[in-house]
């Protein structure tokens, strides 16, 4: 048999040829056979779908059973938590004015206190005695001054005689006056009604200016300090509630509103003050004692809300699965535009008006389009 070989170019110019013959007038008409042969098919398919479905048995929808809920509207309120002390309004470490030794302390540790009542005493004999002296030479002096003044103001007697004796007399006065008044320091009174919380010196040590011997304590009014984060200046304000809570006194809470707000934002921790005074007629609360305070930093009346374990994220965005359509009920996802949630509710901005039926429970076995039925 006989191989016949066709050049390359050859070819090339047989299909040029080829397709040169192929004119417009032909390619209209294929097309237009085309279309009538893909007619007739799309005929013949709906035909054969239509005598399937009479010949094959009707399986039913699968139903997925779920437990729903409304969504609400609530007032929402948030808050914050921050730690602080239990500090006394009323407080003081006192020490004496003036040096000297302990020559008595008529209280004891525990004792309750008035106002004015007498604490301490120091050692006042050198003092009392050195008053003495100069009361016999004031006698004296006021003696002679009498005297003086007499002749004085008699026209007898010269003027340098009667001021001197003058300034004697006004000059043992002061000097009286002023150890009076040491005598004064020597006896150290309670500032305030109290208890006497420590005793730091005893009997016959010596007392110095500054360093606390007896302190005193009132606890019928305490407050507590805490520092909050600037992020919440604008939310926080002096008179809103707070609710405070000690750890060591379960069960012990107070709802007080805050008493002070600091304008001064602390350069290093970011934060502003805030005080709270708290009553404590019953002295369950002690100086010193943590404090847990829940300050609300929000407050919106009517927020749509929907339990924040319900929120899912996919590519798009925060949703929740609802039931779309009450008559042939079926899960659809809506997308949300979240804000403020405590842990619990989660607010939502967008998306949900409420009244919407959401998936509560069988959330997992859903997506969108599932068939759902529920109690």
């Amino acid at each position: 048999m006989k191989t016949v070989f066709i050049p390359l170019v050859a070819l090339i110019v047989m299909a040029a040829a080829c397709s040169q013959e192929r004119t417009a007038e032909k390619i209209n008409a294929d097309l237009v056979k085309t279309k009538k042969q893909i007619t007739e098919l799309s005929a013949k398919m709906t035909t054969l779908e239509a005598e399937l479905a009479i010949k094959q048995p009707i399986t039913e929808a699968k139903i997925t059973k779920v437990v729903v809920e409304t969504v609400k509207k609530i007032n929402f309120t948030d808050y914050i938590q921050s730690n602080g002390m239990v500090e006394a309004v009323r407080a003081a470490s006192i020490s004496p004015e003036m040096g000297g030794k302990i020559a008595s302390i008529p209280v004891k540790v525990g004792q309750s206190v008035r106002k004015g009542q007498l604490l301490m005493v120091l050692d006042s004999k050198v003092m009392e005695s050195g008053l003495a002296e100069l009361q016999k030479g004031l006698e004296m002096v006021v003696t002679t001054y009498n005297k003086q003044k007499e002749l004085w103001d008699q026209g007898v007697g010269s003027e340098m005689q009667y001021l001197q004796i003058k300034n004697s007399k006004e000059s043992l006065e002061s000097k009286i006056a002023t150890i009076n008044s040491q005598l004064d320091l020597t006896k150290i009174y309670a500032p305030f009604d109290g208890r006497i919380e420590k005793i730091a010196m005893k009997v016959g040590e010596l007392a110095s200016p500054g360093r606390g011997i007896i302190d005193v304590v009132n606890l019928s009014s305490l407050y507590v300090n805490t520092e909050v984060s600037e992020a919440f200046m604008q939310t926080v304000n002096k008179g809103d509630s707070v609710t405070v809570e000690f750890p060591n006194l379960p069960g012990v809470t107070r709802t007080i509103p805050i008493a002070y707000k600091g304008d001064v934002i602390n350069p290093q921790s970011r934060t502003f003050t805030v005080r709270v005074e708290i009553p404590n007629t019953r002295q369950e609360i002690k100086p010193n004692m943590l404090a847990n305070m829940k300050l609300r930093v929000i407050n919106l009346p009517d927020a749509v809300v929907v339990p924040t374990a319900l929120v899912r994220q996919d590519v798009e965005g925060s949703y929740v699965y609802i039931v779309a359509n009450a008559g042939a009920a079926k899960a659809h996802k809506a997308y949300l535009k979240t804000g403020s949630s405590d842990g619990n509710m989660t607010v939502v901005d967008s998306g949900l008006i409420g009244g919407e039926m959401i998936i509560s429970q069988g959330n997992n076995h859903v997506k969108e389009g599932t068939l759902v039925s529920w109690n």
